[in-house]
């Protein structure tokens, strides 16, 4: 079966997975100069991003991969063990940004050289999986599937914490994509609550590049 990304699940793992290199690239911005002390909204920043990943490792690794090990069994077995070695590394690599983040004073340096070990880790990770993982999804879901694993993955990160920040800068599409069945009472909640306390979060780590926030 040849994967599209009108694929439903190669279309929310594509969305997850330019949320995460978006999120890497604005704290990299943020902690590029060398004058700019850092502020808590660095932090605060990283820790949205920290949860998201950290959830979305946990449900693949618990829910969805082994199903997909399930169904397509040794064809599988090599890319999904791989899959789980990198979330192992990209764990590791995440620990050390966090420590780097949370310390007081910041050591900026540090904080910066953890967070290039962390993109280089998500970068191989992301792009392995783009490449041999993701083109199974057809192969190993129903469209019954992948409507479970968003219902299931909702109970542990719910839509008020999901959705406006996998759809924080997104495409057109993804927008569309997350949101063409939603209530209208949801989509109410989306834009006037959800959408603008994270553009709150993201303008208050771009802030850092002046200072002006700094603590």
């Amino acid at each position: 079966m040849t994967t599209t990304e009108r694929n439903p699940g190669w279309t929310v793992q594509l969305a997850v997975h330019r949320a995460v290199r978006r999120d890497v690239a604005r704290l990299a911005s943020a902690l590029a100069d060398e004058g700019t002390s850092i502020p808590v909204a660095v932090g605060a920043y990283w820790a949205e991003t920290a949860r998201q990943l950290h959830h979305h490792h946990e449900f693949e690794d618990t829910a969805v991969w082994p199903l997909m090990a399930e169904r397509l069994g040794a064809r599988v077995e090599l890319l999904l063990a791989r899959n789980l070695r990198e979330h192992g590394t990209m764990t590791e690599a995440m620990d050390d940004f966090d420590a780097a983040v949370s310390t007081t004073p910041m050591d900026i340096a540090a904080a910066r050289n953890a967070l290039a070990q962390l993109e280089v880790a998500v970068e191989t990770h992301l792009a392995h999986e783009e490449a041999d993982v993701l083109p199974l999804i057809p192969d190993a879901f129903t469209l019954d599937d992948i409507a479970f694993f968003q219902a299931e993955s909702a109970k542990t990160n719910p839509p008020a914490e999901f959705l406006p920040w996998v759809l924080d800068d997104a495409t057109d599409a993804d927008f569309a994509f997350f949101t063409a069945a939603m209530p209208t009472s949801v989509r109410a909640q989306l834009e006037a609550a959800w959408m603008p306390r994270r553009r709150m979060t993201a303008d208050a780590l771009t802030s850092t590049k002046s200072g002006s926030l700094a603590m």
